[in-house]
């Protein structure tokens, strides 16, 4: 039986498999791929539009952005690093100062993210189109993945998520091809490129690696064919990484893992955080399919890739899945999105209906975009905008020598040549080892005093702080410290509030 309503275009809709079949779609085979095409070209598009001069919602990106400005004039930053400190991605830095020479910085780093959400979604769209067979569904699922929730925030955030999102997606994408010795080696190349997108990344590199030599190990010349792809490409980039940063594996995991101090905290408290860190996430549905990746090749090597990453940030940084809307959780999307491909078409007991489920959560994810995912690009530009008023107000009123404690250490350290001093570590890395001995050992109980000794260290006599909640109670901390703080640039509505630090006597 089948029913042809008229609604614009013509589509029969067979009740009997409960299918759709679209004409435009089955007129133009690659119909699916031109609406993914344009619907990623009106959103970058519109971005370009509205982010007029170039800005990033998170400051971090900043850090990239100066640490890419480091590489090309070999110039001491202001906390007088020679090297790049605080670059979490080797391949997202070296591409950004590549750019850097040919394009202003800013607009390098959204040109980068253009390309990466662009690898992203091409290559999540072949993903989905292979394991489900259906060019709807495949359509459906690539709009969701980088329209959904903070998807485009996430991927227009300056940062390397976008290339990690990318990485994930054609890992798998190129896993289904176990006999294709071409894409077997871009696939043994990407593995040993993971850990230098980002440093997680490394226990994917290490999954697919064992079920390669488990797939392999009747194989022995081609498993050392590819042993040899992988291990090059890690020589490399190893070797990139310590002429660039003076360091094989990036400190930024560890200075965040010793400032926050959760690592400490009860087994049952930090399990608990992370469990409902990702269940208060908008991805909490998308991660499920996760649950289905058994079903595709070497689909447990990604399904253990989950499970290692959420446990590993589990015990060490619960909270860290939580941070930057979700920001390290959007690396599984690919793979939630992937299990619910498989899941709609392998689905033998309900027939057609796992395909229309999947489709109707597509188009709900889709149409989040529109309800949220916009607000979240466009709500958090402002972070960068008062920043930019941060530094002329500082410039106007600060003396040359003034030393500023700070926190946020991208976007003021890029515009300002103030001396500098991150509490964090991320680009002072001093400043890390005193976490390690007070904060972590004391489960951040003594956190304040290790901010007021870092202060001390750095003879500041400013400090820049968010006011927002977590960060606003620095100030709070070096008053219990001992230390005057007088707010400067406090008023009500700013994001970023200076303040005149005096030591304790």
């Amino acid at each position: 039986m089948a029913i042809r309503p008229v609604i614009g275009l013509y589509y029969p809709i067979r009740i009997n498999a409960v299918q759709v079949h679209f004409a435009m779609l089955r007129k133009f085979p690659n119909s699916g791929e031109i609406l993914v095409a344009a619907a990623l070209l009106c959103v970058i598009v519109a971005t370009f539009l509205v982010n007029q001069p170039i800005a990033f919602p998170l400051d971090d990106a900043y850090i990239t952005i100066a640490n890419a400005h480091q590489i090309l004039t070999a110039q001491v930053d202001g906390f007088g690093q020679n090297q790049p400190t605080g670059a979490t991605s080797l391949i997202h830095l070296i591409m950004l100062a590549a750019l850097g020479t040919v394009v202003d910085l800013p607009t390098a780093s959204f040109i980068l993210a253009t390309i990466a959400a662009s690898l992203y979604v091409v290559g999540l769209y072949r993903l989905l189109r292979l394991l489900s067979a259906n060019e709807v569904l495949a359509s459906l699922g690539t709009l969701g993945g980088f329209l959904g929730g903070a998807a485009w925030f996430q991927l227009m955030n300056g940062l390397e998520t976008g290339l990690a999102m990318a990485a994930v997606a054609w890992a798998a994408y190129l896993a289904q091809y176990p006999d294709h010795t071409r894409i077997q080696v871009l696939l043994a190349v990407l593995i040993g490129a993971l850990p230098f997108i980002r440093p997680e990344l490394g226990v994917l590199s290490a999954t697919l690696v064992a079920a390669v030599l488990i797939r392999l190990r009747r194989l022995p010349y081609r498993l050392l064919g590819l042993g040899f792809c992988t291990a090059l490409t890690v020589i490399i980039l190893a070797s990139m990484a310590w002429m660039v940063t003076g360091e094989l594996i990036p400190r930024t995991a560890g200075a965040k893992i010793a400032f926050f101090a959760e690592s400490s905290l009860p087994l049952a408290e930090k399990i608990y955080n992370a469990v409902l860190a990702v269940f208060q996430s908008p991805l909490a549905v998308v991660l499920t399919g996760i649950v289905f990746l058994p079903r595709i090749r070497g689909g447990w090597a990604f399904i253990g890739f989950a499970i290692l990453f959420w446990t590993i940030t589990a015990l060490s940084l619960p909270s860290g899945l939580s941070h930057n809307l979700y920001r390290y959780l959007y690396v599984l999307v690919p793979l939630g999105l992937a299990g619910w491909a498989v899941f709609s078409v392998q689905n033998k007991t309900t027939g057609g209906t796992a395909a229309l489920v999947t489709g109707i959560g597509a188009s709900v994810l889709i149409a989040t975009f529109f309800v949220s995912g916009w607000g979240y690009y466009r709500t958090n530009l402002r972070v960068t905008a008062d920043q930019e008023t941060l530094v002329k107000w500082a410039q106007a009123n600060l003396p040359g020598d003034a030393s500023i404690l700070i926190h946020d250490a991208g976007y003021f350290a890029w515009r300002t040549n103030f001396h500098l001093v991150d509490l964090v570590g991320l680009k002072s890395l001093s400043s890390i080892a005193v976490h390690r001995r007070l904060t972590l050992a004391s489960s951040g109980t003594k956190r304040g005093e290790a901010i007021s000794q870092i202060a001390h260290k750095g003879r500041v006599t400013h400090a820049i702080i968010l006011e927002r909640p977590f960060w606003r109670d620095i100030h709070r901390d070096l008053r219990q410290q001992g230390w005057q703080v007088e707010p400067l640039r406090a008023d009500p509505g700013q994001l970023y509030r200076l303040y005149r630090l005096t030591p304790p006597k």
